[in-house]
């Protein structure tokens, strides 16, 4: 059966257990860093199916690992979820100008983070 690797860039631990708790039953392995250096490091030397990025990391903004992805000629097409705690619409606006796949506010529900990791990988 067919596994697509995916890479969560959160700090919130919580979060993502709920992360993993939620997408077990899809065929998905989740790998998980903490900080936007981590991140980084990690997407340079293997690029993943899917990226869940939080906006607000340890030691710096989401956006910047966004921009360092989508400046790689070989990342381009990787498919990133925006997974934060940020309702403001400056936030939600700037996630419209960015090429990602989907801008999801925490908390979020089971059945809208399934359906969305679904849909972006064409799972049904």
């Amino acid at each position: 059966m067919l596994r697509y690797h995916v890479l969560a860039v959160e700090d919130d631990l919580d979060s993502m257990k709920l992360l993993r708790m939620v997408l077990q039953h899809l065929p998905l392995e989740i790998d998980h860093v903490v900080t936007g250096a981590e991140a980084i490091s990690y997407l340079d030397k293997q690029v993943p199916d899917l990226l869940f990025l939080d906006i607000s990391l340890p030691d710096m903004h989401g956006w910047e690992v966004l921009s360092h992805i989508k400046s790689n000629s070989s990342m381009k097409e990787m498919r990133v979820v925006m997974l934060t705690s940020h309702t403001e619409p400056v936030h939600r606006l700037i996630g419209s100008l960015q090429p990602i796949a989907a801008y999801l506010n925490k908390p979020i529900s089971a059945d809208e983070l399934r359906d969305t990791v679904t849909n972006i990988l064409q799972l049904t």
